[in-house]
């Protein structure tokens, strides 16, 4: 299967890292082509930038979606997954985190969302809403880590992982069994802090990687 990973956003060294997660989910016949948008946002920090960012997508499956078979949307919102799916009836779109999300569904009845930054929370609470599973999202968590999303910012740093550890537990008190990593700059860090923290953690690239090839077993494509 041919996957095209779109970070509409233009950080590089963030496509890297989604593309690193996605690749430990490839199977033998897969193969995968990560693309960045030019221009702006360098990241997603608000409602605003998001607008943006689902413009890029857009244009990033118009201009490569035809020599693939499906499509990872590889931002934390999810943004134009769904005009995506209208555009290309005939091609698997699956964002990261309702990736995760669901696939966390599937597992347990209580979970945690785990980000970075407070003034995004509103806007994966309101996603969360959209998916359909907010009475299954019991906590939430998202720490300042304004480093993570530098350019230098490679593989697990170990500042950060202390601080995703630190903001586990009130999750875990709040009841929460399983933890969803929601961020572009948290692809990776899921097996290390899951070692940590003693709950599973889930790494929403690796997630729509996963579905993306089961549906594909198991779905027929739309026509």
């Amino acid at each position: 299967m041919r996957l095209l990973l779109i970070n509409p956003n233009t950080s590089t060294h963030i496509t890297q890292r989604l593309a690193s997660s996605a690749r430990r989910a490839l199977g033998p016949d897969d193969t995968l082509t990560a693309v960045t948008a030019q221009g702006s946002p360098q990241v997603v920090r608000g409602a605003a930038d998001l607008l943006v960012a689902n413009t890029n997508a857009l244009a990033l499956a118009h201009r490569h979606a035809a020599q693939h078979d499906a499509i990872v949307l590889a931002i934390s919102l999810d943004g134009a997954a769904i005009p995506l799916r209208r555009q290309y009836p005939a091609l698997l779109v699956v964002g990261m985190t309702e990736a995760a999300l669901l696939t966390a569904c599937l597992r347990v009845e209580r979970i945690g969302l785990l980000t970075l930054g407070a003034d995004m929370l509103p806007l994966y609470r309101d996603r969360v809403v959209e998916i359909g599973i907010a009475s299954r999202v019991v906590a939430y968590a998202a720490p300042e880590a304004p480093a993570a999303f530098g350019a230098d910012a490679a593989g697990v740093a170990p500042d950060l992982l202390d601080l995703l550890t630190d903001a586990c537990e009130p999750m875990r008190a709040a009841g929460a069994q399983l933890i969803v990593l929601a961020g572009a700059v948290l692809c990776g860090y899921a097996e290390a802090l899951q070692a940590r923290c003693a709950l599973p953690v889930l790494d929403g690239v690796y997630c729509a990687v996963r579905q993306i090839q089961s549906l594909s077993r198991n779905m027929p494509k739309p026509h």
